[in-house]
């Protein structure tokens, strides 16, 4: 089981999510309006000297092999869809011992 968190500016997020719903990910949540200072970009802070602000997406996995086809997906649109640094999204996944919804 994996668990996975991105973070992104609020102008990928629709490219995002599009990206894993036709790839079947049917469960993650979105926290909207998340300030951050990223490792490549601009800060988004969502102030006027700062504009923008991210989201994070999380998800869970029963199956491993779902989860690293997304990652590699991901690692993919940083690669190829991204127009700049502002848009890079940052990804990170962890192991997870359980993951119940009952």
């Amino acid at each position: 089981m994996k668990f996975i968190f991105c973070t992104c500016n609020v102008s990928v997020m629709e490219r995002i999510t599009n990206l894993l719903d036709a790839n079947e990910v049917n469960s993650y949540q979105i926290n909207d309006r998340v300030i951050a200072k990223n490792a490549k970009g601009a800060p988004r802070f969502d102030t006027p000297i700062w504009p923008g602000y991210n989201v994070s997406i999380t998800m869970q996995f029963s199956d491993r092999e779902k989860a690293d086809k997304i990652i590699e997906l991901l690692r993919t649109f940083n690669k190829e869809s991204a127009y700049g640094n502002d848009e890079l999204i940052t990804v990170c996944s962890w192991e997870m011992e359980n993951y119940f919804f009952d």
